[in-house]
């Protein structure tokens, strides 16, 4: 992960001048006293902020005359990475996935993280904009909600910037997406307890999330393709800042009171810890409750019952959408197709037939 430091906030304020034409070619920088002054800084960093953007071929220096703009820049080549989270579950797959993919094409990977709040996306998004970057990696924050930071995304689009989305994209956004096959991977699952003889199915769904709200909706199909009753009372919905409480009240009286036999869950985080009310309640799986779960993470083997699950592309899914966005940047921001991953299902000991 990539901080801005002193000398690199100064170097970027620099690019942006140029990149503003406030500075053009052939014009003189302020002084490394005009510098200091301005910016609060030392006389060591802006001394190593000008060696970089020497080093870049942004300016060149000329004995005892000072800094000038180059007549034609380097290109940074530097990608820009935003994702929701970034230290747990399929996160480290997915970035290792775009890691691997851009060093090998000689990129250095600009990396931020959001928490899926707007505000932390709006700054991620400025940062990449200051830094001049080459192209941009997004994995949207609450995607299936109005996102008040459109207008950083138009700027990307302005200014040129390949875009690529990862996981979900934004309906008011045409920016293209590498996703996983979500409302295919819902029925899928669903479908799995259908076909062992489940009619009374539950699920748990994340709707602030295109994710999600596509999950949800094979779900619903699944059950009406094959004349499964849908029971809304036996639907649990939840937000970001809303799971814990789902799970301390709802999910009980779910595997309690409403004698499901089966139940989806939006991903094995939220299986997982299904898993743990269950077995509170001196029930188990699969003898009393079959789970289907998805995204095929390290935790749908990391207990006793391990959980069928719809598998995940991950580090394959961030592979292409490095590859999808170096296209771009490589041939003049050529235009991106959307790229769709087909879901699988990964059987394990979370099902059983009845």
């Amino acid at each position: 992960m990539t901080f801005m430091n002193k000398h690199e906030y100064l170097r970027f304020e620099i690019k942006k001048m140029i990149e503003e034409e406030s500075l053009k070619p052939g014009d003189k920088l302020p002084t490394e006293l005009q510098f200091q002054e301005k910016y609060d800084v030392s006389r060591h960093t802006v001394r190593l902020a000008l060696s970089n953007l020497e080093n870049e071929g942004v300016i060149y220096k000329e004995q005892g005359l000072g800094s000038f703009v180059s007549e034609k820049k380097l290109k940074s080549k530097e990608i820009g990475v935003i994702t929701t989270y970034m230290s747990d579950y399929i996160f480290p797959y997915i970035i290792r996935g775009i890691e691997k993919e851009l060093t090998e094409q000689g990129y250095t990977m600009i990396l931020t993280s959001t928490d899926n709040n707007h505000d932390l996306e709006k700054r991620a998004l400025k940062m990449m904009l200051d830094r001049d970057i080459d192209g941009i990696i997004v994995e949207p924050t609450k995607s299936a909600l109005y996102n008040p930071n459109i207008g950083e995304y138009l700027k990307l689009k302005k200014r040129g910037i390949p875009t690529v989305m990862i996981n979900a994209t934004y309906a008011e956004l045409d920016m293209p997406a590498v996703i996983l096959d979500d409302y295919n991977a819902g029925y899928m699952a669903t479908l799995e307890l259908i076909e062992n003889n489940h009619t009374n199915i539950g699920g748990i769904f994340k709707i602030d999330d295109m994710q999600g709200k596509e999950r949800l909706k094979g779900y619903m199909n699944a059950c009406y393709d094959n004349d499964v009753e849908y029971n809304s009372k036996n639907i649990l919905v939840y937000e970001t800042e809303t799971l814990n409480e789902l799970m301390d009240q709802s999910v009980t009286k779910l595997v309690t009171e409403n004698n499901v036999t089966g139940i989806v869950t939006y991903n094995d985080k939220v299986a997982n810890d299904l898993l743990e009310i269950i077995w509170k309640n001196d029930l188990k799986v699969p003898d009393d409750f079959s789970i289907v779960s998805h995204d095929n993470s390290y935790l749908s083997e990391m207990s006793s019952t391990q959980l069928t699950s719809v598998d995940h592309p991950k580090s394959d899914l961030g592979k292409k959408a490095a590859e999808l966005v170096l296209t771009s940047v490589n041939n003049g921001n050529e235009k991106i197709e959307d790229y769709v991953f087909k879901p699988e299902l990964v059987r394990r000991t979370s099902v059983k037939k009845i």
